[in-house]
């Protein structure tokens, strides 16, 4: 029962990451000029981010970097979650690769709880904590089912 048990956790993990990552691309604006969960409170601060550029480049402008950082932030937050659907979606798939995904998710669950509480907002924090909790579940659970050396 623990490799199914830990291959069930492991799936939960990857919830909150698909979730978040769905929910930050859909509060991205792509215009400066569209309201959306995380466009800037004060309307001249986008206007002001689409007539400057980072010391960078002049390539692009604060606007277009922020928005491709969002959306690349969502991005890699489904694609973290799909990495986990894909390793657990079948028990030989995960048994075959869960004595290395566990940790790794577990480990990249923690940083990303780490960049949550210095720099994110309550609903953020509360799902990388549920995942991080998850994947280290998970990680217990494939530990306490090995067979001893």
């Amino acid at each position: 029962m623990a490799p199914e048990l830990s291959r069930y956790l492991f799936l939960a993990g990857a919830v909150p990451y698909l979730f978040l990552g769905a929910a930050h691309a859909r509060a991205t604006p792509l215009r400066a000029d569209q309201r959306a969960g995380l466009s800037p409170a004060d309307p001249e601060l986008a206007a002001a981010m689409t007539r400057t550029w980072p010391r960078l480049t002049r390539r692009t402008t604060m606007w277009l970097t922020w928005v491709g950082f969002n959306l690349s932030h969502s991005l890699g937050a489904l694609a973290f979650g799909a990495f986990v659907v894909v390793i657990g979606r079948s028990a030989a798939s995960y048994a075959g690769q869960a004595a290395a995904c566990a940790p790794l998710a577990t480990l990249i669950a923690a940083a990303y709880v780490g960049l949550a509480v210095k720099y994110w907002f309550r609903i953020p924090i509360v799902g990388c904590v549920a995942s991080l909790v998850l994947f280290a579940a998970a990680w217990a659970a494939l530990l306490v089912q090995a067979p001893a050396p």
